[in-house]
Formats: structure tokens, sequence, C-alpha cells
């Protein structure tokens, strides 16, 4: 089942930020805040994604899951 997730990175949205995460919408919420939208298909991709972000040195502030 697929399910739409948010993940929110403590940096400001940059081209090199979206160019990263080409299959999520990148989204400056604040100053120094962005989210990535987009939906997964299951843990598996939940997981990759997360391990691109470690791979990547970045920090997440928060996860949401919707649906």
């Amino acid at each position: 089942m697929m399910r739409r997730y948010e993940v929110r990175l403590p940096y400001a949205r940059s081209d090199t930020l979206a160019a990263a995460f080409p299959e999520f919408e990148v989204v400056q919420v604040a100053p120094a805040q962005t989210l990535l939208v987009g939906t997964l298909h299951d843990q598996v991709e939940l997981h990759a994604l997360l391990a691109r972000i470690a791979d990547l040195g970045l920090e997440i502030s928060e996860i949401r899951q919707d649906g």
C-alpha cells in the first residue's frame, strides 16, 4: 500500500537538495526548514530514503506519515 510521507529537514531549500531527491516535492516551509513530500510503496522504500539522507550527512527534524 502506498503511503504519503513528509520528511522535515533543518535546512533551507536549495537546488542541490532538490536534485538529491528528484522523486519528492521539495518545499521550503521556513527560512531553515524544508519538507520532502512524496509517496512510498513500503517500508523498504522508506528505509532506502532514510539511508540516502544519512549518506548525505543530513539531519531529520521530523517524519510524518499520512494514510
